[in-house]
C-alpha cells in the first residue's frame, strides 16, 4: 500500500507540481488550501507525512500545527514545513516539525526530505 501525503499550500501551481512529482514516485497525495481544510481531511484519513506551508489564508501553517497539536494522534503525523523564512527552523523543531524547507523547492531536496521521515513510497 502506498505512503499518503497530504500537502497543503494555497499556491494550486506549486501544490500540483509537488504532487506530480510525489506521485511520480508511487506516493499517494491529497490536497488541502489551508489548515482548516488540512484539518478536515485529517478527520477522514491520517496521512504518513504533512508537507504544510507557512502562509495562508484562513489558518496558517502555525495555527494550523497548534490545532493538530490539541489531538494525540495526530501529534504522531510527521510534518514538513515549507517556508521563505530561514530563521523559523528552531520555533518548528520545538513543536514537533520534523524538516522545514525553504522556498523556492528544490524537488530533490523535498524527495530526499521524504524518503528520511517515511521512506519509500511502497516500503
Amino acid at each position: 500500500m502506498p505512503k499518503n501525503i497530504l500537502l497543503v499550500d494555497d499556491d494550486r501551481m506549486s501544490v500540483e507540481l509537488v504532487k506530480r512529482k510525489l506521485q511520480e514516485q508511487g506516493y499517494e497525495i491529497r490536497s488541502a488550501g489551508n489548515g482548516a481544510e488540512a484539518l478536515e481531511l485529517l478527520k477522514s484519513k491520517i496521512p504518513d507525512l504533512i508537507v504544510l506551508d507557512v502562509h495562508m489564508p484562513d489558518m496558517d501553517g502555525y495555527a494550523f500545527i497548534m490545532e493538530r497539536n490539541k489531538t494525540p494522534q495526530y501529534t504522531k503525523i510527521p510534518v514538513v514545513m515549507v517556508t521563505a523564512a530561514k530563521e523559523t527552523g528552531p520555533l518548528f523543531k520545538r513543536h514537533g516539525v520534523k524538516a522545514y524547507l525553504i522556498k523556492p523547492i528544490q524537488m530533490q531536496e523535498l524527495l530526499d526530505t521524504v524518503n528520511k521521515i517515511v521512506g519509500p513510497a511502497n516500503a
